[in-house]
C-alpha cells in the first residue's frame, strides 16, 4: 500500500524546489545588461593604448586587432558553454557559485590545474586592476594640475573612494557600475574622435607623417597590448552566474564584443593614422590640449574606476571562498577586500607606469584566461563521456579552429611576455617607486 502522506511530502518538497529555482532564474542580470558588463569592464584601457599598439605592429596591427577580438569572443562562447556543461552534469554548480571558472577547470582536469588556474586569474584581474588604478590617477593628475596634489597622492585618493564600494557582493550588486562604465566611454570616444579629427585637419601639407617599420619585439608587444583590450574572460563566469538565464551568456559575448569592436576599430586606426610616430603609450597625450580633452580624461577616469569594481569582484569572491567568509556582508568581507586594495595600492605605487604592467600583464596571465583556457576546458569537457550526461560532440572545423587559438595564446602570449619583461628590464624605462619618488611618476 502507497504512504500518500510520504508521497505528498515529496511532491511539496519537488514543488518548493521547482519555485525556489524559478524565483532564483527571475533575479539577476539580463541578457542585455550582462552584455553592457562585458563592454563595461573592458573598454576603457583598449581606447586608450590601441593606437600605440598599431603604432608597434604598423598597418599588420589591424588584421590582428580583428583576430584578436574573434579569438577572445569565441573562447569567451567556449568559457559560457563549459559553464552550461557543469549545470547539466553537476547540482551543485545550479545556484550561485562564488568561484566559477576554477570549477571549470576542476571538472575538466582536477584539482591541480584549478589551482593553477586560480593563480592564473588572480594575476590577471590583480593586473587588469592595477593598470585601471594607475590609468584613472594619470587621467585625473592631467586635469588636475593646478591642484599641486601628486600622481602618487591620487593613487591613495582613487583608492581610499573605490575601497568601500568592494565590499559590495556580486556584479548583480552594482549593476549601475557598469552603465555608467560603459557610458561614459562611448560618450569619451565620440568625443575623442571629434578630437583626433580636428587636429587631422590642422595638420600643414607639408608636416609628413612617419609610420616606423615595426620589428618581431615591437609586433609581440602589440599582441600583449591588443589581447589585454580583450582580455575579460576572467570575469565572464561571474557575470554568467548573476544571469538569469545562463544559456544565453553566449549572446551576451557576441553583443559585448561587437559593441567593443565598434568603439576600438575607429579610435585606433583614426589615432594611428593621424599622429603616426608621434602617438603616445595613452593616445590622449598626443591630443592638443582643450576643454573638451579635459571632459574626455574625466569621463574615461569615470569609466576606470566603476570598471575596477566589475574587474576585481571576481578575485573578491575567489578569495572569501577560500578563506571561509560567509556569503553576507560583513567584517571578515571588509577585511579581505580591503587588504587586497592595499596589495593592488603597493603594486601601483612600485610600478607607476601602466603601459609596462599592460604589456606584461596582456601577454601572460590574460593570454591565458581569456584564450587558451577556455578553448583547453570546452574540448575536454565536451570528450568526458557518462551514462547519464548529455552527449557533447565538437565539429571538426571547430576543432581545428580551437587548436589554432590555443596554440597561436600559446606562442603568441610567450614571445609577448619575453618581450615586455626586457622591456621592463631596460635600464631607460625604469622609473623610480612612488614610495622612493613621490613626484617622479608625474612626467607622463
Amino acid at each position: 500500500m502507497v504512504d500518500t502522506r510520504c508521497s505528498k511530502k515529496v511532491d511539496d518538497k519537488e514543488k518548493k524546489e521547482n519555485e525556489n529555482r524559478v524565483s532564483d532564474e527571475r533575479k539577476g542580470l539580463s541578457l542585455w545588461l550582462a552584455s553592457v558588463f562585458i563592454v563595461g569592464q573592458m573598454a576603457g584601457s583598449g581606447v586608450l593604448a590601441l593606437p600605440d599598439a598599431l603604432l608597434q605592429a604598423g598597418w599588420s596591427g589591424i588584421p590582428l586587432l580583428i583576430f584578436c577580438c574573434i579569438n577572445s569572443l569565441y573562447a569567451g562562447i567556449c568559457l559560457g558553454r563549459s559553464w552550461s556543461i557543469l549545470e547539466e552534469r553537476y547540482d551543485e554548480y545550479k545556484g550561485k557559485i562564488r568561484y566559477p571558472y576554477p570549477a571549470i577547470a576542476y571538472r575538466a582536469f582536477g584539482k591541480r590545474m584549478q589551482y593553477f588556474v586560480s593563480f592564473c586569474i588572480d594575476v590577471n584581474l590583480f593586473g587588469v586592476s592595477i593598470v585601471f588604478l594607475l590609468l584613472s590617477s594619470q587621467l585625473i593628475t592631467s586635469v588636475a594640475k593646478e591642484s599641486g596634489v601628486a600622481f602618487c597622492y591620487w593613487i591613495l585618493i582613487l583608492a581610499l573612494f573605490l575601497c568601500p564600494l568592494m565590499w559590495l557582493g556580486t556584479p548583480d550588486d552594482f549593476w549601475p557600475a557598469a552603465i555608467i562604465a560603459l557610458g561614459s566611454t562611448i560618450t569619451a570616444c565620440i568625443l575623442l574622435i571629434v578630437l583626433i579629427a580636428k587636429d587631422s585637419m590642422a595638420t600643414s601639407p607639408e608636416e609628413k607623417i612617419k609610420y616606423p617599420p615595426t620589428t618581431l619585439k615591437k609586433f609581440f608587444l602589440a599582441f600583449g597590448t591588443i589581447y589585454f583590450s580583450f582580455g575579460g574572460a576572467a570575469s565572464f563566469p561571474t557575470f554568467q552566474n548573476d544571469m538569469k538565464n545562463r544559456n544565453d551568456f553566449p549572446k551576451a559575448a557576441t553583443m559585448g564584443f561587437a559593441f567593443l569592436i565598434l568603439l576600438y576599430l575607429p579610435v585606433a586606426v583614426l589615432g594611428y593614422v593621424v599622429y603616426g610616430d608621434k602617438v603616445q603609450a595613452d593616445i590622449i597625450d598626443s591630443i592638443s590640449p582643450s576643454t573638451i580633452k579635459s571632459i574626455i580624461q574625466v569621463l574615461l577616469a569615470l569609466h576606470m574606476l566603476f570598471a575596477f569594481l566589475l574587474v576585481i569582484n571576481a578575485s573578491s569572491q575567489e578569495f572569501e571562498e577560500f578563506f571561509k567568509v560567509p556569503n553576507k556582508f560583513g567584517w571578515k568581507r571588509i577585511a579581505i577586500r580591503s587588504s587586497m586594495m592595499l596589495f593592488i595600492v603597493f603594486v601601483a605605487q612600485s610600478v607607476p607606469k601602466f603601459g609596462k604592467v599592460l604589456n606584461l600583464v596582456g601577454g601572460s596571465a590574460v593570454t591565458l584566461t581569456a584564450s587558451v583556457f577556455p578553448c583547453i576546458f570546452y574540448y575536454r569537457l565536451c570528450s568526458q563521456t557518462d551514462p547519464n550526461w548529455p552527449e557533447r560532440n565538437i565539429p571538426v572545423h571547430e576543432k581545428i579552429y580551437l587548436i589554432v587559438i590555443i596554440v597561436c595564446g600559446i606562442v603568441g602570449g610567450g614571445i609577448s611576455t619575453y618581450a615586455a619583461m626586457n622591456d621592463i628590464a631596460a635600464p631607460e624605462s625604469f622609473n623610480p617607486p612612488c614610495y622612493v619618488n613621490l613626484t617622479a611618476a608625474d612626467n607622463f
